[in-house]
């Protein structure tokens, strides 16, 4: 029987002195860790081998049991995302069907035939559909039309939120410089000068690491954003936007954020406008609303049709495109960007509680301080894992008469055009179908081939 005392001393170090496994470690079958102690009964000063035995069993259950729990929920993940798929293809389907079907009188004899004349080309589609549900994924769309093939035909919102991460550097903290300390001989003791020098690279190494990952999450961070809005202009009926990401890293002390901004939509659009031959850039110009980017927290207002973007770029003519591009903003829609982080619920809801006293639920305060509640809030994946979390992300309704209920949407896919066009499915399902009108004026521009 093992008995003995376990002060601070972790029981793998007074175990494998033993070599009882003739050179299998005994962390390979789980037995102990640094941790092993702290499921010991902390009431008892002696332990036998049977405590041991019975925390290495209850382990290897629990083991067992998040291996099973795993895979249940992957396969319940894979049914849901089925199901979904399964629901998109009904929805287009059903669009196509609606979309086909004339106008005529009814007959008795040949409504058999008259159906089937009538929707064959819808028939002869089911492949095509089927292909563009269920496959495997892919990068954005080449042209226009490729892309308003992925984006629902009705039901879309009118209103978006995109929750974005940044994501920490995930390195190993440095070490602390040595100081100065009294021994036992309450001696003074200096540190080498030479472990002083090498503690300090090792920092300063560290910290040039964490401001080069830094830079690097706030250029993804541009882009995705870019192509997120690249992507809503797509969308007519989107006439709000609200970009969250908890710490303002693209938008939050930094001097320079409005050219860059402006600059990662610009950019956008042009890549966007290079993909589309003559009839579809003329179609882009037409859909393409006025972007208008809003700061809740300073309170300042940005139009990225401003002069003083500099959209030229890789010794490319770029800036022709882009003044192209902008020329058919006139008399057009306006897409209102929100750009949000946590100061929003901290420092903007101390200063709306400051004038508690004269606030009333028809003031005009709550909007200045807080984006509206949106009609669809996504989140895509990061770091091999969905993001499930808000972040302190804060809204409001727009008037106190009138509630809304927005969608919630985690996606399990990463960034990209896929996950843009999913969230839209997604929120397109929740809602009852409708068919637009004839005299839509985006009827066109959404027509699938």
């Amino acid at each position: 029987m093992l008995s003995r005392k376990l002060d601070e001393i972790v029981v793998y170090d007074s175990t494998t002195r033993t070599h009882e496994f003739n050179g299998l470690p005994a962390t390979s079958l789980g037995l102990f860790s640094s941790a092993f102690p702290n499921a010991l009964d902390s009431s008892k000063d002696n332990y036998t081998t049977w405590d041991l035995f019975r925390i290495h069993c209850f382990r290897v259950v629990l083991t067992i049991a998040i291996f099973l729990y795993m895979r249940l929920y992957n396969i319940h993940e894979f049914i849901t995302n089925f199901f979904e798929l399964l629901g998109i293809f009904t929805l287009d389907y059903k669009y196509q069907l609606l979309h086909h079907k004339k106008e005529r009188e009814r007959n008795f004899i040949f409504d058999l035939a008259n159906d089937f004349v009538s929707n064959w080309e819808v028939i002869f589609k089911i492949p095509s559909l089927l292909w563009k549900t269920f496959r495997p994924g892919g990068d954005t769309p080449v042209g226009l039309n490729k892309c308003l093939e992925y984006i629902p035909k009705t039901n879309t919102p009118d209103s978006i939120c995109l929750v974005l991460h940044c994501a920490p550097p995930m390195l190993k903290p440095p070490p602390k410089i040595p100081q100065p300390y009294l021994d036992s001989d309450r001696t003074i003791v200096i540190p080498e000068k030479k472990d002083v020098q090498y503690v300090i690279a090792i920092r300063n190494e560290y910290f040039t690491q964490c401001k080069s990952h830094i830079a690097a999450e706030r250029v993804r961070l541009l882009r995705e954003i870019g192509r997120f809005i690249t992507w809503c202009c797509l969308v007519p009926t989107i006439t709000e936007l609200t970009i969250y990401e908890k710490s303002g890293n693209c938008w939050k002390e930094n001097e320079d954020f409005t050219n860059s901004m402006k600059n990662a939509i610009l950019v956008e659009l042009v890549a966007m406008a290079n993909t589309c031959n003559p009839e579809e850039l003329r179609k882009f110009k037409s859909v393409m609303p006025k972007i208008t980017l809003v700061n809740k927290f300073t309170k300042e207002r940005y139009t990225v049709t401003d002069d003083e973007v500099n959209s030229a770029r890789d010794g490319r003519d770029q800036e022709n495109i882009a003044e192209e591009i902008i020329s058919g903003y006139l008399d057009q829609r306006t897409l209102v960007v929100y750009l949000c982080d946590q100061s929003t619920r901290t420092v903007n809801f101390q200063a709306l509680m400051t004038k508690a006293d004269t606030l009333t639920p028809e003031s005009e305060i709550f909007s200045e301080e807080f984006p509206p509640i949106p009609d669809l809030v996504v989140g895509c994946m990061n770091m091999s894992h969905t993001r499930n979390q808000l972040e302190g992300y804060a809204c409001i309704e727009k008037t106190a008469n009138v509630q809304n209920m927005a969608v919630v949407y985690f996606s399990h896919l990463r960034f990209g055009f896929s996950f843009f066009s999913r969230a839209l499915y997604h929120y397109s399902l929740e809602q009852p179908f409708k068919f637009p009108k004839k005299n839509d004026s985006d009827e066109d521009e959404h027509d699938i081939g």
